[in-house]
């Protein structure tokens, strides 16, 4: 079940400024994955209920497969929240070929 839709346009009055010191200008569409990653990571129970009001799950779902910079622990919750296979979640993939020891 989705929450409750909301129409703002700038994250910083809909979730705490603090999540966002590090950009100037979030546009809630352009900036979704950004939005999306950092609220996952870093927002509470308040926070993520209203980023499941600003986005449709389908979005949430696809941050989760691509974001690379999601922190793993994240990724794992929201594969399992979403019943999505490890395999498929990009923050939980190597980034490289691991090499035998010789």
């Amino acid at each position: 079940m989705e929450a409750e839709r909301v129409n703002k346009t700038d994250p910083k009055e809909v979730f705490n400024p603090v999540l966002f010191w590090d950009a100037d200008e979030i546009d809630i569409e352009r900036n979704a994955s950004y939005i999306i990653t950092r609220i996952l990571d870093y927002g509470n129970e308040k926070d993520i209920k209203l980023l499941r009001g600003i986005y449709p799950d389908k979005k949430l779902i696809e941050v989760v497969r691509k974001s690379r910079v999601l922190m793993p622990q994240t990724g794992k919750f929201w594969a399992i929240y979403f019943n999505i296979p490890p395999m498929e979640i990009a923050c939980l993939r190597a980034y490289y070929q691991k090499k035998p020891l010789e």
